[in-house]
């Protein structure tokens, strides 16, 4: 929501400063039109300040997808397909019951074409419930509200009182990481 705002802004000033007016008592010549399929790809850049992160958060209808926190952003868009790269993110996912797993890592990317949220090197996620995850890339794909790990997978959680250690290649999970396959 926040990054369309800032896109929307961006291209107002863009469009603003590339229609001067003509001046007065010259005549004005026709230019041609800039339709969508001409405009120039936008690149936005941004940093947080003290006490305010830059934060997106993706919501459908009343229920909140994620919530991603992060240092900077790298955003760019090019005719409805946006992308945006942010740099030491947390995000906060939310599982359809209420239940929440935050994650963090060096590198966060969300990707509005494939409509994913991609975390890269190195992840470290707690679960609601206590439970951990380390992995070194978490994909969450908004379709499915699945998360998927790959590489150097370790989940550490309390079973009957005593503590279960799963370990793999890959992973795919709820949010809850209760319902879960590992290979």
């Amino acid at each position: 929501m926040r990054r369309r705002a800032i896109a929307a802004l961006a291209l107002l000033a863009l469009a603003a400063g590339c229609n001067p007016q003509p001046q007065h008592g010259a005549q004005a010549t026709p230019t041609p039109s800039i339709g969508p399929s001409s405009l120039p790809p936008l690149k936005i850049t941004g940093y947080s300040g003290p006490g305010n992160p830059v934060t997106i958060t993706q919501q459908t209808g009343n229920r909140k997808e994620y919530q991603l926190v992060a240092k900077s952003l790298t955003s760019r868009s090019t005719q409805s397909v946006g992308q945006a790269t942010f740099q030491q993110a947390a995000v906060t996912f939310y599982g359809k019951d209420g239940t929440t797993l935050v994650a963090h890592a060096p590198i966060a990317r969300i990707d509005e074409k494939h409509r994913d949220v991609v975390m890269t090197g190195g992840v470290r996620a707690t679960t609601g419930s206590g439970m951990t995850l380390t992995c070194d890339r978490l994909t969450y794909d908004q379709q499915t509200s699945l998360l998927h790990g790959e590489g150097n997978v370790r989940i550490t959680g309390m079973q009957g009182g005593q503590q279960q250690v799963l370990t793999g290649n890959t992973f795919t999970s709820d949010v809850k990481l209760t319902n879960m396959v590992m290979k």
